[in-house]
């Protein structure tokens, strides 16, 4: 299902806008592991083709979820996307490379890269949802926000964003499907601020994600 190169990034030679795309050329989806030795069982399936983002999370908001809303207030909508979605992918890597969150490229046979956590049978989000759910959840953030999955730890996701929300309530509606998707990254991230997070999504190009 996925291949491990003999060996990861050169630590001269980061994974970048142009060095991604030519990755993606291969017919496989690149992903950066933290760990060489990771172990995987792909879950089958459609890759979540099967499983429904609104549907899903919907059924995770309550009346107290973050941020609060009378009522459900439904997916945001779709952010103008950048023109070269894989190069900002290539930046992200780059960037978590660089940084040591992970450095080992796996490649995986996927068509796009929010079906490689049910692909690959990635278990980090387990005590929340199910790899097929997760994957749905990411291709709704594919097609809304140009979403590109960029690697994975034990319990991390890092995925980099080409389409960012303009305003307020756009940005605040995505908020809330990121707590209804990962609620432990915001009691467990010393460095979140639950009041400024919807502004963070206004400029920032990544996102990371954390399950216990």
């Amino acid at each position: 299902m996925y291949k491990r190169p003999r060996r990861g990034p050169d630590r001269h030679k980061r994974p970048d806008g142009v060095g991604w795309a030519v990755l993606l050329e291969s017919g496989l989806y690149p992903i950066l592991l933290e760990y060489p030795d990771d172990s995987f069982e792909p879950a089958g399936g459609g890759y979540g083709a099967e499983a429904d983002a609104a549907s899903y999370l919907r059924s995770r908001w309550t009346d107290d979820s973050w941020p609060p809303f009378p009522e459900w207030p439904g997916l945001a909508r779709p952010a103008v996307t950048s023109a070269d979605v894989d190069a900002c992918a290539g930046e992200v890597a780059s960037a978590v490379a660089r940084d040591g969150r992970a450095r080992c490229l796996a490649l995986v046979q996927v068509s796009r890269g929010a079906d490689a956590p049910a692909a690959v049978g990635w278990k980090g989000m387990l005590n929340h949802m199910t790899a097929q759910e997760l994957s749905a959840v990411l291709r709704s953030w594919e097609d809304r926000f140009g979403l590109r999955v960029v690697g994975f730890g034990h319990g991390s996701l890092y995925v980099s964003v080409a389409g960012r929300p303009a305003d307020v309530q756009q940005a605040q509606v995505l908020a809330a499907e990121h707590y209804l998707a990962c609620p432990d990254v915001f009691f467990m991230d010393p460095d979140l601020d639950w009041s400024t997070y919807h502004e963070d999504l206004m400029t920032r190009g990544d996102w990371w994600f954390w399950w216990d």
